[in-house]
Formats: C-alpha cells, structure tokens, sequence
C-alpha cells in the first residue's frame, strides 16, 4: 500500500533532511518512523541477511584453526581446571 504525504509531513521532513522522521499515531500512541525506501531497502537487507550458507565454511575454519584439537576440552572447561 502506497499513500500520499500530507504538507505537514512533507514540511517535516525538508526541515531535517537527513534525518528519519518520527510520526505518532494519535489513536494508539504508537511512533512509526519514515525513512527514505533506498535506507529501508538497505536496512532491510542487513536483517534478512542469512549466513546459514557459511555454516560449512566456518567449522572447516575452525577445525583448521585447531579447534578440533583435544587439548581445547582444557579449555572449554577452564573454569573447572583454573584451580580457585
């Protein structure tokens, strides 16, 4: 859905440019905050951003790096080998 800016809005957001616009629902006292599409798709693909696919990458990495190594079970329980 797609609606048209009131002058009230519009004069809004000239007055501060670079910044998102906060608007009040009067009713439900709920802000909402305009922004320009170009920053919502931006922010939008920041969110939906799904690293599932590096999963594989990230264990080959970390076994490479060692982590696979026995020795990391001393280190996992570190608190139980530090000694008080």
């Amino acid at each position: 859905m797609t609606i048209e800016l009131t002058d009230e809005q519009r004069k809004a957001l000239e007055s501060q440019p670079n910044e998102p616009l906060r608007i009040v629902d009067p009713r439900t006292n709920q802000t909402y905050v305009l922004v320009q599409e170009k920053v919502y798709v931006q922010v939008q693909s920041l969110l939906q951003d799904d690293l599932s696919d590096t999963y594989a990458a990230q264990v080959d990495s970390a076994m490479k790096a060692g982590w696979n190594d026995p020795k990391m079970d001393e280190y996992d329980d570190y608190d139980k080998h530090r000694g008080s």
